[in-house]
């Protein structure tokens, strides 16, 4: 059997949970709790998740350079 490293989870892994915890909280505090929240806008929410993907890639590409010999 071959040892493998473990690996841990990359960035785009760790977005994508944390995006959906994000929009989970958001739902269960505005429909469970009935906070008054403002409604989630897909106008408003795109830019914020390509600007969070840009850095989340500008992050992985300086983490492999730092890395390489």
């Amino acid at each position: 059997m071959e040892n493998r490293p473990s690996r841990s989870p990359g960035w785009g892994g760790v977005a994508f949970a944390l995006l959906l915890i994000g929009v989970g909280g958001w739902y269960l505090l505005r429909n469970t709790f009935g906070l008054d929240l403002p409604e989630l806008d897909g106008e408003t929410v795109w830019p914020i998740l390509v600007v969070l993907l840009g850095v989340a890639i500008l992050v992985r590409a300086m983490g492999r350079r730092s890395e390489a010999p």
